[in-house]
This record gives structure tokens, sequence and C-alpha cells, in this order.
């Protein structure tokens, strides 16, 4: 099930967000081994069920990933889930009977796995939070590690534990940035020479793991002037379309803390005067491209119109319709993708497939039905740099009155500035 549901999965992700990959090399195997080593994969978690989908469908390794025990509940996604390689993992929150025994044979699960050379992933925080931040780790993992240190299987193939950065612009964005970034296997050789699973072990590998994460990642304050925050990193992910410097973001928090009752004061007037929030739309991005380049030319993707007009009118205003109905009605924008990504894969499968049968019905023809069905597909992937281009065009109109207020001016205008200029990684 996992081998037909991955190219589907990643068609419709990418359908949904502009993905950039960035670090796939540390997941090559040495070739210089008979064996290849197992790997853990783990992340920060950001965006419910969608980050493991976002894992699987992108990156070459069969995924393996625990999964909140509750949703196997359901008899139907339990026999869905399981044959997607999810196992359950039971959390202190669930209060469920006997959860140390069960999450051990589960953990005995994952280490067989390992130990055949799978590749598990895991969220060390226990549980998602919808903002671009690193919150601290449960030991939890720290154990699955240790113990899998201890069996003769891994210590002979040997085992990589790698931070993943899943990085969402907006979580439940049509056609905004999802950026996914491996980081290099973590120097573990303490632990291999003494994977005694005591509570000084479990912190210290927590430690070390997390402090790993937090150099890949988008690290923004929290609180109240997490929006802030969060406004100026997406206004210099527009002007660098990139991450900006962890050391700039650092640098700007510390000084929105010196000065946090103006800040405020003149975000929310920025905010009241019509400027989209940063977690609702794509405008502070729009600015920094703005002011870097000016508006974002068209010309060069105009030959792609017919396709986009083909894909527009069939299936191109499924998701954002399925982004504004998401958005009324669920609260956590963590889950919105969770449910509008596999409705616009049901939406746009179900309408390619009346079409195709519309057509093969009316002409008798039923090469002429597939060659429909190809045709829309093939329109749809010709379309979204041109989509692409018309959403970006789009917010820049919505920001270009905003651009001269007085905390855009001071907050967003002056860290890229000659005399400061802010960096990308």
């Amino acid at each position: 099930m996992y081998v037909v549901f991955r190219p589907l999965g990643r068609w419709v992700f990418r359908m949904w967000h502009r993905i950039e990959l960035d670090g796939l090399h540390h997941l090559d195997d040495p070739t210089a081994l008979q064996q290849k080593p197992a790997r853990i994969l783990y992340s920060g978690h950001q965006n419910a069920l969608a980050d493991p989908v976002f894992s699987c469908v992108s990156l070459p390794k069969q995924m393996h990933y625990f999964t909140r025990a509750d949703v196997f509940a359901n008899p139907l996604a339990r026999a869905i889930l399981l044959r997607i390689n999810m196992m359950p993992i039971f959390r202190p929150v669930d209060h469920a009977p006997q959860m140390v025994e069960r999450n051990q044979d589960t953990f005995n699960a994952a280490h067989a796995r390992l130990s055949a050379g799978a590749t598990l992933g895991i969220f060390p925080e226990a549980g998602h939070l919808d903002e671009r931040r690193t919150r601290r780790f449960r030991h939890g993992s720290a154990r699955l590690i240790l113990g899998a240190m201890r069996k003769a299987a891994l210590q002979q193939r040997g085992m990589h534990v790698q931070p993943v950065v899943m990085d969402f612009e907006r979580y439940e964005g049509y056609r905004t940035h999802a950026r996914l970034r491996i980081g290099a296997p973590l120097e573990l050789n303490r632990f291999w020479d003494n994977s005694e699973d005591g509570g000084g072990q479990r912190i210290a590998l927590s430690h070390q793991m997390r402090e790993a994460l937090v150099h890949l990642s988008v690290e923004l304050t929290e609180g109240t002037l997490y929006d802030p925050h969060l406004a100026i990193c997406r206004y210099m992910e527009g002007y660098h379309a990139g991450r900006p410097h962890s050391g700039v973001l650092q640098n700007i928090e510390a000084r929105l803390k010196q000065d946090e009752d103006n800040v405020l004061s003149e975000f929310r007037d920025l905010l009241a005067k019509g400027m989209p929030h940063p977690r609702l739309g794509d405008a502070f991005s729009a600015l920094g491209r703005l002011h870097r380049q000016g508006e974002t030319p068209w010309w060069k993707e105009a030959w792609r119109w017919p396709a986009w007009v083909i894909f527009i009118t069939t299936t191109g205003w499924w998701p954002m319709w399925i982004e504004a109905r998401m958005a009324k009605q669920i609260k956590d924008p963590a889950y919105r993708t969770t449910f509008g990504i596999p409705l616009l894969l049901v939406c746009v499968s179900v309408t390619w497939g009346l079409m195709a049968l519309a057509v093969g019905l009316l002409s008798h023809n039923p090469i002429l039905g597939l060659s429909t069905l190809v045709g829309l597909r093939f329109a749809q992937a010709l379309a979204m740099p041109f989509e692409d281009r018309r959403l970006d065009r789009r917010n820049e109109r919505l920001a270009r009155p905003f651009s001269t207020h007085p905390w855009v001016v001071k907050w967003c205008h002056l860290q890229v500035n000659p005399a400061g200029r802010s960096q990308t990684t």
C-alpha cells in the first residue's frame, strides 16, 4: 500500500506546496559497507499528519513512523496506517492502561525493523504545535535510540541518527513554500560505548539531538512577540528567497524584546489598517520580493497561459476552495492540510475521472477518454509556474500599500539594508 500511496501523495503534495529539498546527500549509503546502516530521522513537529506525509513522499528512503495511538482506534484507519508503516505510540495525555508496556512492544517492533535496515522517523517533541520553533524534547526518543544501540544486530550493521527539518512558511497555505532539510549523522560514539539507559544518558542525548535540529531550523520566539517575529522572517524569506540566518533572527528577537510594547502597538496598527496577518496570508514575503526586485514578472511564463486556463477551469479552483473551507471548519491550522490535501487528491481525481469518462462516452472512443485524463494531468503540471506567478503578483498588490508603514520600514526594510544586510543559509 505504501508503494501505491507514495506517488499519489507526492503528486498532490507538490500540487499544494512549492517543495524545496536540501541535504539529500546525507542519506547516501557508504558503498564500502556490506550492510546499509539503519537510520533514525528525527524532526520538530509543527504540522500534524502533514509532517510524516511530507517526509514519506519526499525522501528516497521508505519511512516507518511512530503515530499517536488514538488515531488507530478507528478500524479502517488502523488497517491503512499499519500498511503504510505507521506504529502506534501512547503519550502521557492519552492516559492509556499499561502505557509503558504497550509502548515497549512498539519499541521492540521498531528495533526489529531497524535491525533489518529500515529508516525510522520520530518526533521527540511528542506533540505538534503550529509555530516555527523547536520545543523541549521528551526523553522517550532517547530511550528508543539507546535501546537500539544495545542490539547486537545494530551494533554490527550501524545506525545513523540524523536531524530533519520540515519547515512550512504557512502550514495550510496553497502554493506556499515547504522546505525539507536533512542534516549529517550525529557523532554518537560516546553513547555507543556506553548505551546504558539512564536518566543522565537520555538527557545528554536529547540535548545533543535538539542542538543539531535547532542549527538547521528557523527558530522564532515564543509568546506575544511570535507574530511580529514571524512577519519579519516571512519578509526576509521573500527578500532572499531563502531561510534567514539563525544569528540574524536571534539578534532581531533580542531587539524586539527590548522594545516590546512599541513593537506590538505598531504591529497591531499595521494589521488594523489591512495588512494580512503573517499566519493567514503571504503579504510579508510579497513585500520582501517587492523591495528586492520589484513586481514579479509574468511574461517569461506567459506561454503557459493556455495550459493554465485548462487547469483553472477544470480543477485549479479546488485548492483555493478547500483552503477557505478548511480555515472555516478546522480551528488548528496544523490539521487543515492533514484533511485538506487528501481531500484535494479525491476532488481532483474524481473530477478528472468524470471528465475523461464523459469524453469517452460521448465520443464512443475510450482511447480519447484516456487521452483526456493524460492531457489534464499534463496541463496541470505545465500550468503551475504560471499559477505561482499569478499568486505572487496578487499578494504583492495586497502588500504594496503598506510598504511605507513605519513598522515595515523599521523592522523589515532596515533588516536588509546595505549597512546591516541579513544573510541566508
